[in-house]
């Protein structure tokens, strides 16, 4: 009989030691590891079962809390994702700094503009724009100053252009008005400060270049109210000067409306397949004779086989126009101008050339000589005719073609304009 006690007595020992280990033991294990990944963040494996002991009220909280961190975190993660799209899609570089004065957020353009490889989180403004202007700003509104505005200029890369940029700093605000940090927007100011400089050149260029004649014109009126002048020899001088000036005014504001009804995007070409020689034979023809009065040799240099080019003719013509023009103004006497035509680098294109064996251009110069009314030698080559804007003109009949232009040049090396014409069908 004492066995049999002895061996019930076990029994029951073991069923309440599972038994508290199941409804007590476990459970608290488990809800000690759903506690620490709550607080670490996780997302729980699992939850205790409902029938722990004493813990059925716990559970229901932890688990209502759980759900509520699940929420949130959905939530911030979906407000994350659109920040970041938005952030992305911004055309303005954009900082988000702590209160402590570290970067903590920078979007792709502020990356583009300070050329990062990789964000630069953790680092201070300074560290990261070498801006001292806006460095100060960023202290100052995390010690309680206001919003402010800065327009500041950042040095080329490696030598190349610099940037002006407007700089908008505001402190950030939580809920309790208290101060957490700064944001600051970047915005490429540079673009419009090159137009303002370009239509300040162009205004400038343009009186100047009407200034001249009419000036010419109004000092020869001022003589003509002497009827005596009008007499001989001196009178025809003046009725050609005269002649001569208005039909400068004439041919520039001919140049500057033809330079505008292309750059508005008005004009529409008619487009038809030509084979590259028949163009050159064309303009040779046209200008054969003015270049023999002034003993220029024009040579024709084309490559066979070549590719018919889509062309507009008319505008094709006026193209070539002024870079004959051009050539002939320049080429001394007793020189060659070479009119050529090869297959382009990409073989969708043809590459026509105008080379003459002027006084050339200075290197520095080159690129410039597209530009409106910009001259190497501004008295020198005025006298010599011209509106200063023909290369302007060729430059924008070519582009809507679909080709492009350059320039090759050196003092005392001549000068060759190469233009490509796209192929038919490239």
């Amino acid at each position: 009989m004492e066995g049999i006690l002895l061996f019930a007595g076990g029994i029951t020992v073991v069923v309440v030691a599972l038994w508290f280990w199941g409804e007590v033991v476990r459970p608290w294990r488990q809800l000690q590891r759903l506690i620490v990944d709550l607080a670490e963040g996780r997302k729980p494996s699992g939850f205790v079962g409902r029938g722990a002991w004493g813990l059925q009220e716990t559970i229901g909280q932890l688990e209502r809390v759980a759900a509520k961190l699940e929420g949130i975190s959905s939530r911030e993660e979906i407000e994350r994702v659109n920040l970041q799209a938005i952030l992305a899609s911004l055309t303005e570089g954009v900082l988000v700094i702590n209160a402590e004065g570290r970067i903590v957020l920078a979007n792709e353009e502020f990356l583009r503009m300070f050329a990062f490889v990789e964000a630069p989180e953790g680092r201070t403004v300074m560290e990261a724009t070498r801006l001292v202007e806006v460095d100060r700003a960023v202290e100052e509104i995390n010690q309680g100053g206001t919003t402010q505005n800065l327009e500041v200029q950042v040095a080329g890369i490696d030598g190349g252009q610099g940037q002006t940029l407007a700089v908008n700093l505001a402190p950030i605000v939580e809920g309790d008005r208290q101060r957490s940090g700064v944001v600051v927007v970047f915005h490429d100011l540079s673009k419009m400060r090159r137009l303002e400089m370009v239509r300040q050149e162009f205004v400038t260029n343009l009186s100047h270049e009407l200034r001249t004649p009419l000036s010419i014109v109004a000092g020869y009126l001022e003589t003509l109210q002497d009827p005596a002048v009008l007499k001989g020899g001196e009178g025809k001088k003046i009725w050609s000067v005269l002649q001569r000036n208005c039909e400068r005014l004439t041919l520039l504001v001919g140049d500057l409306l033809e330079l505008s009804r292309i750059e508005s995007g008005q004009m529409e070409l008619n487009l038809v397949a030509r084979p590259p020689r028949e163009i050159l034979e064309e303009v040779q023809e046209d200008w054969q004779r003015a270049f023999t009065a002034k003993r220029v040799k024009l040579k024709l240099d084309c490559a066979g086989g070549l590719p018919a080019v889509q062309t507009d003719i008319l505008r094709v013509g006026q193209i070539f126009s002024n870079l004959m023009e051009n050539a002939l103004r320049f080429a001394p006497a007793g020189s060659q101008v070479t009119l050529s035509a090869r297959q382009g680098e990409s073989g969708r294109e043809v590459e026509f050339g105008v080379r003459d064996e002027g006084e050339g251009i200075p290197a520095d110069k080159t690129d410039r000589i597209f530009e409106r009314f910009f001259r190497v030698d501004g008295g020198r080559v005025r006298e010599k005719g011209g509106t200063g804007l023909g290369l302007s003109i060729v430059k924008h009949l070519v582009q809507i073609h679909g080709g492009k232009v350059w320039a090759k040049s050196g003092l005392e090396q001549g000068t060759q304009i190469t233009l490509t014409l796209p192929c038919r069908g490239g």
